[in-house]
This record gives structure tokens, C-alpha cells and sequence, in this order.
């Protein structure tokens, strides 16, 4: 599951996956915990006063640089509160000025997923 998700503190992204810390996957039985895989360091503590509990890891060989490994129930935790937290009628707009990089990457992310509606967006074209 990938989220990107913007608060009044900031904005970042995060990809969640059943794996535990041994890298064994529970594609058979979800296990109870999932990992949480960042980017950037600074979106894995933006989660924190949304219910993310778990020491971030930084790993120079993987495909995301950070994870944590968190409970299950923290991550529906952790989407509960964005989702009641969200305030904004419109997810790019709502990424900080200052943050250039985070708002390039989720336009671009917003044409490619475009291409995925037949027609475009904003009608039939």
C-alpha cells in the first residue's frame, strides 16, 4: 500500500508492507505487524503524533533507506487519525511551499495515474 498524506506539520509518504523485521513475508497469515517503509526520515516522524510507535531503521541496502516495524492495529491507528484529521479540499495544494521535491514527485504521480482514466482527467477530452 503506498500513502502519501499531508498534515498542518508537514507532508511525506509512506509504503506499507506484511513483513516482519527478518524479511519473512505472512502472505498466507498476516502476522501482527506490518512494516512501514520511508524515503525521507522526516515523513516516517511526521506519522508520530498520528499513533506511528516504532524505532525507525535505517537501512543503506534496501530499496526504501527507512522502516519501521510497527503493530498492525498502529497502522489502522495511524490512518484513523489522518483520515479525521485531513482539513483540505485538495491533497496538492495542501503540501508545504518550501517542500518543492515532495510536491514535483506527487504531480508527477497525478499525471501517470491519470493516463490510468480512460479519457483523461476533467472529462471525457
Amino acid at each position: 500500500m503506498w500513502i502519501a498524506f499531508s498534515t498542518p506539520e508537514g507532508s511525506g509518504f509512506f509504503s506499507v508492507v506484511a513483513k516482519d523485521e527478518d524479511g519473512n513475508t505472512s502472505r498466507s497469515n498476516p502476522g501482527a505487524r506490518v512494516c512501514l517503509r520511508f524515503r525521507r526520515v522526516q515523513d516516517a516522524e511526521l506519522l508520530r503524533p498520528y499513533g506511528m510507535d516504532g524505532d525507525v531503521i535505517e537501512t543503506s541496502d534496501g530499496d526504501y533507506r527507512y522502516r519501521a516495524f510497527i503493530p498492525r492495529n498502529y497502522l489502522v491507528t495511524v490512518l484513523m487519525n489522518l483520515g479525521d484529521r485531513m482539513n483540505y479540499p485538495n491533497f496538492k495544494d495542501s503540501i508545504p511551499e518550501d517542500d518543492v521535491a515532495f510536491a514535483d514527485v506527487c504531480h508527477n504521480v497525478w499525471g501517470e495515474f491519470a493516463k490510468l482514466q480512460e479519457g483523461g482527467p476533467y472529462g471525457m477530452g
